[in-house]
């Protein structure tokens, strides 16, 4: 279902990207990059400026700065093993970064459609799905301050982030209700990706 393409899942916090960015790599073979665990990895291994950075940016309940993600970034999508493409879970999240994206892919030697999926939920869900509900992830940084603060800077100028997409030749978005069971959002997902 995806050949030759990258896929990249975004969406407020608790919409599901990790559970559908894994399951598209598990059936379509394709590798699997997550912003997430690179920044947790630089936080806790990286001693220098660097791993500062992404430190400061957990304890702030913030984004990275979007130039430092796509330094970060670059190097990974280098590499041989996402030459003919890739799932990314997470990213696109500033309009820096979103702009800046489609000449880090050039940097990076990688010349393939992409498509975002774009996942929708309401605020109250990504409460319940991340501290409240019974299968609640309820990871360190999953407090109501800290998702508010993640959610308050994700919907920041999401419309403008919409619009670049938009404009990039050979992109496409989609968007996908993420208010369903897992197997419905799933298939959705999949229909858009054909």
């Amino acid at each position: 279902m995806v050949e030759r393409e990258i896929v990249v899942f975004i969406g407020p916090e608790g919409s599901g990207k990790t559970t559908h960015a894994l399951r598209l790599v598990r059936e379509s073979g394709r590798p699997y990059i997550t912003t997430g665990d690179i920044i947790r990895d630089l936080a806790q291994k990286d001693s220098g400026p660097l791993g500062d950075e992404c430190r400061e940016m957990f304890a702030s309940h913030g984004y990275l700065n979007g130039a430092t993600l796509l330094k970060i970034l670059v190097h990974r999508f280098g590499q041989d093993d996402v030459a003919s493409g890739f799932v990314l879970d997470g990213g696109l999240r500033t309009l820096e970064e979103t702009i800046d994206f489609p000449a880090m892919l050039d940097e990076a030697g990688l010349d393939l459609p992409v498509t975002v999926i774009h996942l929708r939920v309401p605020g109250w869900m990504s409460f319940e799905r991340l501290i409240f509900g019974e299968a609640a992830r309820k990871r360190n940084d999953d407090t109501i301050e800290g998702i508010l603060s993640r959610l308050s800077k994700y919907y920041h100028q999401l419309g403008k982030r919409a619009a670049v997409i938009e404009e990039q030749p050979n992109w496409r978005l989609a968007h996908v209700d993420a208010t369903g069971p897992v197997e419905a959002v799933y298939a959705e997902v999949v229909g858009r990706l054909q």
